[in-house]
């Protein structure tokens, strides 16, 4: 078990166990536990308690007691339960957990002027204490305090400073006291070392085992100003071992990790760029310094920015939080995680390896230059070693293409002989004759049919060649057992991929081809055995090569179909409903989106899930990804596309074997390099949040990291992350669904406007990326909000919107759009403030800006310009967010949710005459959300969200009698925390259970359950 501010969560599953509330109004910053794990401690800001666990996991938190400042770092002392806390001021607080008689923790040792941004305390034993503190202005102390407690009383310590010194040009973000064990792997003379990292990107690796030295304080030494001139002599620093500059910004953690298997000492950064390096450290050579620091690797287990959270005290094991929300679990990585160098291109015999294919684990079969065939395994050491099979074959010599499946491989030549290896019997035999040279080689990707398909191309042939062997003869395959049958190439089709329908029988009902041209070919079996174009598919790859196409049969809009999932050279991965009407087929492009390994992609998988895994490379990289869980589980430095490669997935990574500067290189991994215990969301503060009206309901989020996510939520599992959207280049302003959840429209800077068609897949979402407003990318306004104003279907043409648009200038614009296409209606200007929010309230188009104005527009059919005809003050500065809710008369109100901390309420009528009441002082800061739960009987509930990081349920009742402000009623009846910083939206939906339920999202998301009686 492990545990994290507020949740435990078991080690092994990766399951929650349990959640506990430790503070009410504070965010926890530390957790420390004991070695037996029956109690620990939480602190955040000045705050700590004392934690108990029973034999039964549950978790009871102690007494809250208050330091005098606010803690940087705490640790317990296992032989007497006292905790040694250091705060912002350098100051040092010892307590004992075991009783609790004062609230306050006093400073045994007290502070300075100096602030700190980083501390770390040990206990070198019961009566003494090791500190590293890092300041503001670059410097690093590092003190010791011998404590001493009597038998009734209070402690008390005295306190010697060792080392006072300049360390970085930057802030000390992080500082870290090795153990003596960590220190001694490096030489037996080093009792302590210091690891420090700062803003200056850099790590340094000091000696800090001579505790004699005694330095004067820093305020002795202090600067003037904060990053002046040094000392003229650091005399007082203390040996600086190595150091390094790593990662792309601010270094906020570091921590020295022993690598158990290998004996080694490590060290591991954090940073702003939300990567982990692990640093080893080497004899220095010829640097100056003992001790240089090599780039081991490099983890990005995080989206964004910012890792937070580090835990590194678990054999073998880190773990880390990020600003994502994600808790990544890892084991700590050895220098055997490198790539390892298996063989050098040429042969003993001078013959060098030409091409290769896995036909088992571990297992390759390889032809060489001269045509030469052999088995090639790699044992546990890594090295590869060949077994001759056959003697060079001519028609081999130079050229040869390799199609495998376990135990059996085919190969190609120049001359179109296809010969057959079978590993059982270790035979290669004459399968085929064609005639020509073979150009493509491929077998079908259903491995759960009755029969396997190999399908063969030649050089200049318009037709190919389909080979079927019954799955019980696939192990000694012969031209007596193998069916052939002959396919018609459509004109200039070059085959790149092929698949099959995935029959019950040894023939398939259909055979689908991926083109170099990026079109897709399906083939209908004829009566005479062939197979005919039965439909051409155009540009579904545009005119990039189709890498991969795979055939899985499925229920979908309450029929039976097919979905053909192909990937391409343009960077997509794409699913087509295919109907077969008689002897046609329907084509429906359900989803297509880029992945995020650019244009090289390799291959799929579908053999572990319903959602492939896809590889590729990008840049010099090596990429698998899992479109299940939307995330990559496997890099590989190898130098990039254009080279000879063999990859054998697993479900959480694989083999790769690759050829690089006449070497072959192999990497493996057996599992991922990371777990997520939580998979966390976007990297940067959501700025948009909208919920599909139609159930199961998604939820699509919008955030300063460009990206869209559409997420599904599960009470128990939480949020799961369905699609990734990313083609906005700036952050998301404004999202909007369709009346029938279909269609979600997305809005952002540089007049970014797009129009997403989503469909509901068996298992999983597919979106299109339809639509994209003429003028994207045109000018540096910002779309800051749109609504649709009208659906209107259209035979065979889908629907057309009308969309209404405010923007960051002040003006207005009406567009049509409808399958693609475009059309301005009508335009207009407001006056100079920004518009924040278009929106419709009892028949009447409205817009809310920073002026803290709503303004009615006119908007007559036929008309090309639009004018505003009113205006009504509701807030002394900007409306950042409104809700509506439309009464029995045909009147509305409109809840405005203010910059200027207030909340108002308005009453709009039919001819556009507006009353409004005013809460002011609603939250203690910007009110950046409402939303509205209907009641019975006029009355109804609002919820307000504010950056003071409240929650406020409001009871709103409304005389229908009356008109005007008077007749609104407003009853606050809760007021909580939620743990979601800088709140941007909030939303309402619907629990699997019919429950309500608003969701929040700012920097992460919160969900809040409504119950029957509207609380929370």
């Amino acid at each position: 078990m492990f545990f994290l501010p507020g949740r435990a969560y078991d080690i092994k599953s990766g399951a929650k166990l349990r959640s506990l509330q430790i503070f009410e109004d504070q965010s926890i910053h530390g957790i420390l536990l004991i070695e037996d794990l029956t109690c620990g401690l939480a602190w955040g800001g000045s705050l700590l308690r004392k934690l108990r666990f029973d034999s039964e996991g549950q978790i009871d938190a102690g007494p809250r007691l208050q330091a005098t400042d606010w803690i940087l770092d705490a640790a317990l002392c296992d032989e007497n339960g006292a905790v040694a806390i250091v705060t912002a001021h350098n100051a040092l607080s010892i307590a004992s957990l075991d009783s609790a008689e004062h609230d306050i923790v006093d400073s045994v040792v007290p502070g300075s002027n100096c602030i700190l941004y980083s501390a770390h305390v040990t206990w070198q034993s019961p009566s003494q204490c090791l500190v590293a503190s890092g300041t503001a202005f670059g410097d690093i102390i590092v003190w010791s305090a011998s404590v001493s407690k009597p038998e009734t009383g209070h402690f008390s310590a005295q306190a010697q400073t060792h080392f006072t010194f300049s360390a970085h040009e930057g802030s000390i973000f992080g500082v870290q006291l090795s153990t003596q064990r960590q220190a001694r792997q490096l030489s037996d003379r080093y009792e302590c070392l210091l690891a420090s990292c700062s803003d200056d990107r850099q790590v340094k690796l000091w000696d800090v085992s001579d505790r004699s030295v005694i330095s004067p304080h820093l305020t002795e030494l202090q600067r003037d100003t904060g990053f002046g001139g040094k000392h003229d002599e650091e005399e007082y620093a203390p040996p600086c071992l190595a150091r390094a500059m790593g990662h792309v910004s601010r270094i906020w953690q570091v921590r020295f990790v022993h690598h158990t298997a290998e004996q080694v000492t490590q060290i591991m950064s954090f940073g702003e760029d939300a990567s982990n390096i692990t640093w080893s450290i080497h004899d220095g050579g010829d640097s100056g310094l003992p001790f240089v620091l090599i780039q081991n690797s490099v983890q990005t287990a995080h989206a964004g920015k910012h890792i937070w959270a580090v835990e590194s005290r678990m054999p073998d094991r880190i773990l880390s939080g990020g600003g994502d929300g994600a808790i990544a679990m890892r084991s700590r990585v050895g220098s055997s995680s490198a790539p390892a160098h298996i063989a050098n291109l040429t042969t003993g015999s001078g013959d060098s390896i030409r091409a290769y294919s896995f036909i088992q684990e571990g297992l390759l079969l390889a032809v060489t230059e001269s045509g030469a065939v052999g088995t090639c395994q790699i044992d546990t050491a890594g090295s590869l070693s060949m077994k001759p099979i056959s003697a060079a074959i001519p028609s081999l010599r130079n050229y040869s293409v390799i199609a495998s499946m376990h135990g059996v491989a085919f190969i190609g030549s120049t001359t179109g002989a296809v010969y057959v290896y079978t590993h059982e019997d270790r035979g290669l035999t004459l399968l085929l004759e064609l005639g020509r040279k073979v150009a493509f080689l491929a077998l079908s990707s259903q491995t759960s049919s009755e029969a396997v398909h190999l399908l063969v191309t030649t050089v200049g042939n318009t037709h190919a060649t389909l080979i079927s062997f019954p799955t019980g003869n696939v192990a000694s395959p012969t031209a007596q057992a193998m069916d052939k049958q002959s396919l018609t190439l459509p004109d200039g089709f070059v085959v790149t991929s092929f698949d099959i329908s995935g029959p019950t029988d040894r023939t398939p009902s259909f055979v689908i081809l991926g083109a170099r041209n990026g079109s897709v070919a399906i083939l209908n079996a004829s009566s005479e055995g062939a197979f005919v174009l039965a439909r051409l598919i155009p540009k579904v790859h545009g005119k990039d090569a189709v890498t991969a196409v795979s055939c899985r049969t499925c229920e979908y809009n309450s029929t039976h179909c097919t979905l053909l999932h192909s990937t391409g050279r343009d960077g997509t991965y794409a699913i087509n409903v295919l109907r077969s009407t008689g002897h046609e087929w329907e084509v429906e492009l359900v989803h297509q989106l880029e992945l995020p390994l650019g244009p090289n992609v390799e291959g799929m998988s579908f053999r572990f899930s319903a959602a492939p895994l896809v590889w590729g490379f990008r840049g010099k990289q090596f990429v698998l990804y899992d479109l299940s869980i939307q995330q990559e589980i496997m890099t590989v430095d190898c130098g990039g596309a254009h080279r000879i490669f063999a990859f054998q997935p697993s479900p959480e990574g694989g083999t790769l074997v690759w050829t690089q500067q006449s070497k072959i290189f192999k990497r493996g991994q057996i599992r991922q390099a990371h777990q997520l215990l939580n998979s966390g969301g976007h990297g940067r503060e959501i700025k948009a949040m909208a919920v599909s009206p139609t159930a199961p309901q998604i939820i699509a989020t919008g955030a300063e990291d460009t990206n869209i996510k559409l997420l599904g939520f599960d009470v128990k599992r939480g949020f799961r992350c369905m699609q990734t959207l990313k083609k906005h280049n700036t952050g998301i302003q404004h999202l909007q669904w369709s009346s029938d959840g279909q269609y979600l429209f997305s809005s952002g800077g540089f007049e970014e406007f797009y129009v997403w068609r989503i469909s509901r897949l068996p298992f999983e979402i597919g979106v299109i990326s339809e639509g994209m407003h003429p003028r994207t990318a045109k000018s540096d306004l910002r779309v800051m909000g749109f609504e649709i104003t009208s659906e209107k279907p259209i035979a065979d043409c889908g629907i057309e919107f009308g969309i209404f648009f405010a923007y960051s200038d002040s003006s207005v614009q009406q567009w049509s759009y409808g399958s693609g296409s475009w059309a301005l209606i009508a335009s207009g200007d407001y006056l100079t403030a920004c518009l924040t929010e278009v929106f419709t309230s009892a028949g009447q188009r409205i817009t809310a800006a920073t002026d803290g104005h709503l303004a009615l527009w006119n908007t007559r059919p036929g008309v090309d310009a639009l004018t505003w005809r009113s205006r009504h003050g509701v807030h002394q500065n900007a409306i950042l967010d409104v809700a509506t809710h439309e009464l029995q008369d045909g009147s509305s109100l409109i809840f405005t949710a203010g910059d200027d901390n207030a909340i108002g309420i308005s009453r709009i009528d039919e001819i556009g005459s507006i009353k409004s009441l005013i809460i002011p002082r609603a939250h203690a800061a910007a009110v950046t959300g409402v939303a509205i739960i209907p009641g019975m009987d006029n009355t109804l509930s609002m919820i307000s969200v504010s950056i003071d990081q409240r929650l406020k349920l409001w009871e709103v009742s409304v005389d229908a009698t009356s008109r005007g402000a008077d007749s609104i009623n407003v009853k606050l009846k809760r007021n909580v925390l939620t743990s979601v910083a800088d709140v941007s939206s909030i939303d309402v939906c619907k629990l699997v259970d019919e429950s309500t339920a608003v969701i929040l999202a700012g920097v992460g998301m919160d969900v809040w359950r409504i119950s029957a009686q509207n609380t929370l």
